[in-house]
């Protein structure tokens, strides 16, 4: 869509000051009486990607950004509509009107420009008029939502246990045939909805909080959230779950700036009109154990989502902890596979995600809070991974696989509200050796690592 407004009932605040004034018919997608249509995006002014002037806008715009600005890469809001042809079909006809081609010669182009720059074709894959993840072209990245989804049901005790582990898999059965895992944009939140922080803190969006934080119409009303009961430890603990799973997930993880200190917006989830401190980085809070403490310049505080951390030095723990399994993935070829792996532990040069019981034997069933999750990264000769997840509020013993050849499990993660004190990670020369049973907190993951 365009940016000179939109269609509003009765009240039309285009003003037409650019392409309508070219020529409204071969830009716009429009109904027989000739209004404009304000379908698919929400935001008016919807473009018409049947003609090629409409096409060559978007090429020569990405073109000019490639060469002359330097930019390595886009995010396309609402690019189901880039993949639409809406001439070929009755303006009144909305079935054929939402159909999406994944062939579109629109989609092609722009993926052969990202081959030719090098740069990034990142697809938002849905719009009003339909959920697309998964058919765009095998050069086009794309927001995963039924990852954000299935990781924020799980980690808050909702037992979805198959959606949980085909979205740490890669989301197989929608990008097995587009290229790889790579192509799935793994994200929790984004620059619209809540923040990290307040997907653990609120139960409902919180959007006619005063200024600075507020107020903004709109906003989901389904955010998958849990205010942890109001207990800051086990948020923060939460926290720490996500950022786990996130970064042991095959696929690309995307995260927001400031989530990996804390940020809030004070549970404001649509703040598209707030230019404050609510949605502005606030670097102090790496500085500190009590990031909400601080002031924010206005008579409006911060709500205190985090609390304390218990650790002892004046350092924000969650940032420690970002910071190492950013880095733990970063180190590790395992991690950032482009090929998915087969089901058979050992077999070939592809990495393996097994997903047991605890007992790390007995196959998973529906509903299951509690994962033995196995990464075999020797068959890449990198190191092997156990990921022992724990949603359900009790603790739970976890079968440890026995280790061979003088090679032992070491503990490097430990998510629950004991280990802040070390900020829940330990380097390989820290790490305790874990033999036979663990046990694991509630809502908690713990992390091995098996080295020799």
């Amino acid at each position: 869509h365009t940016g000179e407004g939109g269609n509003w009932g009765s009240n039309d605040v285009t003003g037409f000051v650019s392409f309508g004034g070219f020529d409204v018919v071969e830009y716009y997608q429009l109904t027989d009486e000739h209004y404009l249509v304000d379908g698919a995006t929400g935001c008016g002014n919807q473009l018409n990607f049947s003609h090629i002037v409409t096409c060559n806008l978007v090429l020569d715009s990405l073109t000019y950004w490639l060469e002359t600005m330097g930019v390595d890469g886009f995010r396309f809001d609402l690019a189901p509509v880039l993949g639409r042809t809406p001439s070929s079909h009755q303006r009144e006809d909305r079935g054929k009107q939402k159909q999406f081609f994944p062939k579109h010669t629109l989609l092609e182009k722009i993926e052969q420009l990202g081959k030719k720059y090098d740069a990034e074709m990142i697809a938002e894959a849905w719009d009003s008029w339909g959920y697309e993840v998964g058919n765009f072209p095998t050069g086009w990245g794309e927001w995963n939502g039924r990852y954000r989804d299935a990781i924020r049901r799980f980690l808050k005790g909702d037992g979805n246990t198959f959606k949980f582990i085909e979205q740490v898999n890669g989301d197989y059965c929608n990008f097995n045939d587009q290229g790889g895992p790579q192509k799935s944009i793994d994200f929790i939140v984004a620059h619209d909805g809540f923040t990290l922080m307040d997907l653990v803190s609120y139960n409902h969006k919180n959007n006619l909080t005063p200024w600075p934080f507020g107020p903004s119409d709109g906003g989901n009303n389904n955010n998958d959230s849990w205010d942890s009961g109001g207990d800051h430890a086990l948020r923060r603990q939460r926290l720490r779950n996500f950022w786990t799973i996130q970064f042991l997930s095959r696929g690309v993880p995307m995260t927001v700036w400031g989530d990996e200190f804390g940020r809030s917006q004070n549970g404001n989830n649509n703040p598209y009109n707030i230019d404050s401190v609510a949605t502005w980085n606030n670097y102090d809070m790496i500085a500190t154990r009590s990031p909400h403490l601080l002031p924010t310049g206005y008579r409006e505080a911060y709500h205190n989502n985090f609390g304390t951390g218990t650790n002892q030095e004046e350092r924000n723990p969650l940032f420690i902890f970002a910071a190492y399994i950013a880095h733990l993935r970063n180190n590790h070829i395992a991690l950032k596979q482009r090929r998915y792996g087969d089901m058979v532990l050992d077999a070939g040069n592809d990495v393996t995600y097994l997903f047991k019981k605890p007992d790390g034997v007995s196959d998973l069933t529906a509903d299951d809070r509690c994962i033995w999750f196995l990464i075999d990264g020797s068959a890449v000769g990198d190191h092997d991974f156990l990921v022992l997840i724990n949603m359900y509020y009790l603790p739970v013993d976890f079968r440890l696989p026995p280790s061979s050849n003088n090679y032992r499990w070491l503990r490097i993660i430990d998510t629950a509200a004991w280990a802040e004190t070390d900020y829940n990670c330990w380097s390989v020369d820290q790490g305790t050796v874990i033999a036979d049973n663990y046990k694991v907190n509630g809502f908690s993951i713990v992390v091995c690592e098996e080295i020799n």
